[in-house]
């Protein structure tokens, strides 16, 4: 028997059956409706920057992501990946492409040189991002700080005024300006909208920004709704404590700079001595 009569009717009833399954229609299935739903999320943008970061963020989804301090500045995780690659690829074909101008120009250097230069600077363009965004989110966490101190205070007011847990949330959040009291606010509308608590929509503010006191006023706002306690005490003490450790940060930060200041102060000081003594020491030995 030739063997590849049974290799032909397999092909035969495979191809048969592909085509009963495409022709026949079969039921609905929610996982491939929810995969749908995904992938319509998940669409990379129309613009070709914003395309061009969506794929760049796909290749690179095994990358760790502070996402935490992106949620905090209002960046996504796309663009940021998008701008680490970027970043790492300037730094990777810096050194190579001054290495060609400098053989244009006559000066030779060893194949070495170029390569190690070149890996060192791309990798550390590579994780300068990092670097910018913990930096930035950590200033702007501060400022976030000074913001919720002032909201406390607020809080405490509403809540001497006679307004109730969600209400004195809400009415606070709409008093104060800046892009804090803006976030509190969108938080709070979105818990309210999703038929939730307000202090439910601060934990999950302060769990996406990784701000601890943020959800310390919603523990104490839960235990005003629940229990009916009176807070206006622990409000004010929680403010209180915010200022003093505000206070002694910014009071450690201007140490550390004054202590910082010590070396180029020292520096001036040297070369001023040696413009003062380098015309008697010519004069002596010259």
């Amino acid at each position: 028997m030739n063997p590849l009569v049974p290799f032909a009717g397999a092909l035969v009833g495979l191809g048969a059956y592909t085509l009963a399954g495409q022709l026949i229609p079969g039921g609905p299935r929610l996982e491939a409706a929810l995969e749908r739903i995904h992938a319509a999320e998940m669409r990379p943008p129309e613009s070709p920057v914003g395309a061009l970061a969506w794929r760049l963020a796909a290749g690179l989804a095994w990358l760790p992501v502070p996402s935490a301090d992106l949620a905090l500045l209002g960046r996504d995780r796309e663009r940021w990946l998008a701008s680490k690659a970027v970043c790492g690829l300037i730094g990777l074909g810096a050194v190579p492409a001054l290495s060609a101008l400098a053989r244009v120009g006559g000066v030779q250097a060893p194949l070495a040189i170029p390569a190690a230069a070149s890996l060192a600077l791309g990798a550390a363009l590579f994780f300068a991002p990092d670097v910018v965004t913990r930096v930035n989110a950590s200033r702007r966490r501060a400022d976030f700080r000074y913001a919720l101190t002032s909201y406390l205070d607020l809080v405490a007011l509403e809540r001497g005024a006679g307004a109730g847990p969600t209400d004195a949330l809400e009415d606070a959040a709409q008093i104060g300006g800046g892009w804090a009291f803006a976030r509190i606010e969108a938080a709070l509308r979105d818990a309210r909208r999703a038929g939730r608590p307000p202090w439910e929509g601060l934990a999950a503010l302060a769990a996406q920004t990784g701000v601890p006191e943020l959800s310390d006023l919603a523990d104490i706002a839960e235990v005003a709704g629940q229990e009916g306690a009176r807070i206006l005490q622990t409000l004010a003490a929680r403010a209180e404590s915010m200022r003093a450790e505000a206070l002694s940060a910014a009071k450690a930060k201007a140490g550390s700079r004054s202590t910082t200041m010590v070396v180029p102060i020292a520096l001036l000081g040297a070369g001023f001595q040696l413009l003062l003594i380098f015309p008697i020491v010519y004069r002596t030995f010259g």
